[in-house]
């Protein structure tokens, strides 16, 4: 199983990955057939848009190399709810302290991950996310997360990046998920998730489980009452 780098490739794969980071050159993590199949992926997304590479970032397994996940990232046309997403998925708070890191062999894991969130936290900061047509609603974890790092970011002498308020930021747009249409142009061998649709419920049916419930419903208010 032999190493492959970015100048190993071939022509047509080198044009798949060269709008992709600097870091890429040191991508002796992937073996041959992996460089292949991240330069077909890498192919799909540069025929594709902003909408689906968000979708592609909603379905990505974060078990494996995050390649596809910076490249999305670095482009022009990124969503500021696609950056968003993955850098909270990203876990920023294990990255902004970089005292552990002088000495990491550079890798598609835990090296990659700590640039992907000083990129898209810099990113931010200088407002580079020209494009909000996606909607992004920060929940509770999210909100307790960035105070967490803000906290963090002041305790620290030399952070990895900065936090900044539109980290936090709720964009609005539309609502992008993954649905049966993007599965069905999305080639198989890229998916990271199995879409599940549950079983249709024709009126007969829901007219007997409604039917059910309110028996269900009706029989606790009688304890209720009697067991008083």
């Amino acid at each position: 199983q032999s190493d492959i780098r970015y100048h190993q490739l071939s022509a047509s794969d080198r044009i798949s990955l060269r709008s992709s980071a600097a870091t890429w050159a040191m991508m002796d993590d992937l073996n041959e057939e992996d460089s292949k199949h991240l330069a077909r992926q890498i192919a799909w997304l540069n025929s594709h848009g902003p909408d689906d590479w968000h979708r592609v970032a909603l379905d990505f397994n974060w078990d494996g190399p995050l390649y596809v996940l910076d490249w999305i990232v670095r482009q022009e046309d990124c969503d500021m709810a696609t950056a968003l997403t993955i850098f909270w998925k990203g876990e920023p708070a294990y990255w902004i302290d970089d005292a552990q890191s002088s000495d990491e062999e550079p890798n598609g894991f835990s090296y990659l991950n700590r640039k992907l969130c000083t990129y898209i936290a810099g990113r931010i900061g200088q407002r580079g996310y020209k494009r909000s047509k996606i909607g992004f609603a920060p929940d509770a974890w999210t909100k307790q997360s960035f105070d967490e790092l803000v906290d963090m970011e002041s305790a620290l002498s030399q952070p990895r990046f900065r936090t900044h308020r539109d980290l936090l930021r709720r964009c609005r747009g539309r609502r992008v998920t993954n649905d049966p249409d993007f599965y069905s142009r999305y080639p198989a061998e890229f998916h990271d998730t199995v879409l599940v649709e549950p079983p249709g419920l024709d009126f007969r049916s829901f007219r007997s489980i409604a039917h059910w419930k309110y028996i269900e419903v009706c029989a606790k208010l009688r304890r209720l009452v009697f067991n008083r």
